[in-house]
């Protein structure tokens, strides 16, 4: 019976005492960072997170995001906090919003999303659903596909309480494949061309890594190389040789990619500054 008893304290001191051991390492790690000893602070705070403690998790993470006491890296630090906020840790969820919503206002897509995910998820509260589908929305249209499956998803099964909605599933999966799909493709477009007469010009893309190759058609027997393709991120530009009652004439075109659809302005040289500017459909 004694042996028992010795077996179950020696059990229970293995139990407690490494809770209690976390809790004054907490604290020192704490007191580290109020004399501004931020190398001390990661020392102690580094194991505890390693170990998946939500509050050093979102403590270190913040000395990353600051670059106190260890090289800043904002996005290792995010992680950590965003970790810990998967766990409930109110402190780590408001921390985690706070941060994602100023990246956001910035204009970081992913960021975007992140506020979309956080807000549904009610970090930070109850939230209106509209706006957490708000950040979403933008996100994809600026090209963030995870953004776009996401919202294809919600609408088409009733996620967060938001009302299936068919035409818009299919319109948001669209757009995320028309941005995975990126400029490969052929394009067709319609524009007011010189003395207002209305042309159709028909562009086939093909892009390798920043590059972008392909042709210009403005009829059946047309093909025209197009020259200087450089894709970047969704954003393109390139130019073509033309030639126009005799004469050889460049036009240099910039375009954005809106997934199946591609905003393009053009403008030819020695000629007018305003460009022309219009929208090609992709048809295949």
């Amino acid at each position: 019976m004694r042996l028992n008893r010795i077996l179950l304290c020696s059990l229970l001191i293995c139990f407690v005492f490494p809770i209690l051991s976390h809790a004054d390492q907490l604290e020192d790690a704490k007191g580290a960072i109020k004399n501004n000893e931020f190398e001390k602070a990661y020392e102690l705070l580094y194991p505890l997170a390693e170990e998946n403690n939500a509050e050093a998790q979102t403590i270190l993470g913040s000395l990353y995001i600051n670059g106190q006491g260890v090289e800043k890296d904002y996005t290792k630090g995010l992680s950590l906090i965003m970790n810990a906020g998967k766990t409930g840790y109110e402190p780590a969820r408001t921390r985690a919003l706070g941060s994602c919503l100023e990246l956001a206002k910035q204009g970081d897509t992913a960021a975007m999303y992140n506020v979309g995910y956080m807000c549904l998820n009610k970090w930070g509260g109850e939230l209106d659903p509209n706006d957490c589908i708000g950040w979403l929305e933008t996100a994809a249209k600026l090209g963030h596909i995870r953004s776009g499956n996401v919202l294809s998803q919600i609408y088409t099964k009733n996620s967060y309480g938001i009302t299936p909605d068919e035409e818009k599933a299919s319109y948001w999966d669209d757009m995320a494949k028309g941005f995975a799909d990126g400029f490969d493709g052929t394009w067709t477009g319609t524009f007011s061309g010189m003395g207002g007469r209305s042309m159709t010009i028909t562009y086939n893309f093909k892009g390798d890594g920043d590059a972008l190759t392909g042709t210009m058609s403005g009829g059946p027997d047309q093909s025209i190389p197009i020259k200087d393709g450089i894709i970047n991120g969704t954003k393109v530009s390139f130019a073509v040789d033309v030639e126009f009652n005799k004469m050889k004439l460049t036009n240099y075109y910039t375009g954005l990619l809106l997934g199946n659809d591609l905003q393009l302005s053009f403008i030819v040289g020695g000629g007018p500054p305003d460009p022309t500017t219009f929208v090609a459909k992709r048809i295949r």
